[in-house]
């Protein structure tokens, strides 16, 4: 049986056929659902095959991606691998089982496998390590164009954008001899085609999206003079969406997005928790992308546009860290409720140029978050432009959070010395690994009270704005200013 799926931001599909003598069987609906089925007859096998064919054909046209098990190999071993890998990339066992099966086969990758598994211990000795890894070097240089499949022309013979002004390069990893991470900083519309076609992407561990490449179809009158790159129109691609906007909804089609354990879509992160600029990258596709990551670990969403009250309510059973930047809403409730968060240990927020005052953390916002039952491994707090102040330091503390906290990012706030004073008179206060009261009101007063209660704390650049503050007449000047710390 051969398996494709279709996705977008309207609909996801699944349709399934099923060649078997002078018949096949079509099974297709929504997924989750079991769907609908149709049979028809042929006269002959062949004409069951060559009709099969045909449907194929016209369903791949319309944007359906096939999703049949296919590993490297033949039959029900290479495919027990990879449904195995998939929902344990960790287990060491399999993937070297796997690499003997593959060089029992006269696969190349299978030694490649070998050699990466070897060299992750590094209890090896020096010239054995050495000797590993020239012979990595060696099956990289001949096999890689291979093995990056579909995407190696834009990889491997990559040129960057004539009139871009943003980075270009794309960066990947092999790990456990498998394509495991891509880093794309201007998503275009030809290689997410490619990436759609990657059987070689089967493994990816982690995925990181920039932003998308600013460009037009081809034969746009401003293609040539404007665009980073252009594509070709095709019935594949989305319909009613903006030209610069094509590939982002593309890559909702992507066929191996159960694999992925790291998803990062934005600016990469910079030094305490910021990022390296404004942001500009559209987060609207960013629900559709993680709902299909069952087993997704840390997400990192520097993006406008998300859909977070989706998000926060979605089973992520798996997930260790959290973080959204420069959204304008943020549903805590919604999250403290979610159930499925029990292994979250970070937690990072922080609104985009809060020009709305529905878009500044409260305490309304902080409480649930505090008080949940749901957010026991809660280890890590960045909660970044609040108008709580002193009773936020307050409630962090009374609800019990504090005691389990090693970090927590209260900056471009409005902590006065007194909600020093209380940090400073918390036991717990003292185990803090990081306390980040930047851009908040704090004195000389305060400073020296966390100073001598042996705090460690970082205390930069502070205002003179306090509540209570008035948020429909003017929103603290503060909150513009500190929106994109770094």
């Amino acid at each position: 049986m051969r398996t494709f799926q279709f996705s977008d931001a309207k609909s996801h599909k699944f349709w399934n056929i099923d060649v078997s003598g002078n018949s096949f069987t079509v099974t297709y609906g929504k997924i989750g659902t079991a769907g609908q089925t149709q049979t028809k007859s042929f006269p002959t096998p062949a004409k069951a095959l060559e009709g099969a064919d045909k449907l194929i054909k016209e369903k791949t046209g319309k944007g359906y991606v096939e999703t049949t098990p296919k590993a490297a190999g033949t039959g029900s071993a290479a495919e027990a691998f990879e449904k195995a890998l998939i929902a344990d990339p960790y287990d060491g066992t399999g993937w070297r089982a796997f690499a003997d099966y593959l060089v029992e086969q006269d696969d190349p990758r299978g030694e490649f496998m070998q050699v990466q598994l070897a060299l992750e211990d590094e209890a090896r000795p020096t010239p054995e390590r050495k000797k590993l890894q020239a012979r990595e070097k060696a099956l990289l240089k001949k096999h890689e164009r291979d093995w990056l499949g579909s995407l190696a022309p834009f990889i491997l013979d990559q040129k960057p954008p004539e009139r871009s002004w943003r980075p270009s390069t794309i960066n990947y990893r092999f790990r456990h001899g498998w394509l495991s991470e891509l880093e794309i900083p201007q998503l275009g519309v030809e290689f997410t085609r490619a990436l759609l076609l990657c059987k070689e992407a089967r493994f990816l561990y982690k995925l990181h999206v920039h932003t998308n490449a600013y460009e037009y179809p081809e034969g746009h009158p401003q293609a040539s003079e404007h665009a980073d790159s252009k594509y070709a129109p095709g019935p594949d691609l989305p319909k009613d969406v903006s030209h610069y906007e094509v590939s982002y909804h593309l890559l909702a089609r992507f066929p191996y997005f159960a694999s992925v354990r790291v998803f990062h879509l934005g600016n990469p992160i910079g030094e305490n928790f910021g990022d390296s600029d404004n942001c500009h990258t559209n987060g609207e596709m960013a629900f559709h992308y993680v709902k299909q990551m069952p087993h997704a670990e840390e997400i990192y969403l520097l993006a406008h546009g998300v859909d977070a009250g989706k998000l926060f309510a979605h089973s992520m059973p798996n997930l260790r860290v959290l973080q959204v930047f420069h959204n304008r809403a943020y549903p805590t409730a919604k999250l403290a409720g979610n159930t499925s968060l029990r292994n979250l240990t970070h937690l990072r927020f922080q609104p985009h140029a809060p020009d709305d005052p529905d878009e500044v953390f409260r305490l309304k916002d902080l409480r649930p978050i505090c008080r949940s039952a749901n957010l026991p491994k809660l280890s890590h707090l960045v909660l970044r432009c609040t108008a709580f102040g002193d009773e936020g330091v307050t409630e962090v503390i009374t609800s019990g959070l504090l005691k389990r906290l090693k970090v927590l990012d209260l900056s471009a706030g409005c902590v006065t010395d007194e909600g020093a004073k209380v940090l400073a008179a918390s036991p717990d206060a003292k185990n803090l690994e990081q306390l980040n009261l930047d851009t908040n009101t704090l004195s000389t007063i305060g400073i020296k009270a966390l100073q001598a209660a042996k705090v460690k704390f970082s205390a930069k650049t502070q205002h003179n704005e306090v509540p209570p503050f008035d948020f429909e007449d003017e929103i603290p000047e503060f909150l513009y200013t500190n929106a994109d710390i770094e």
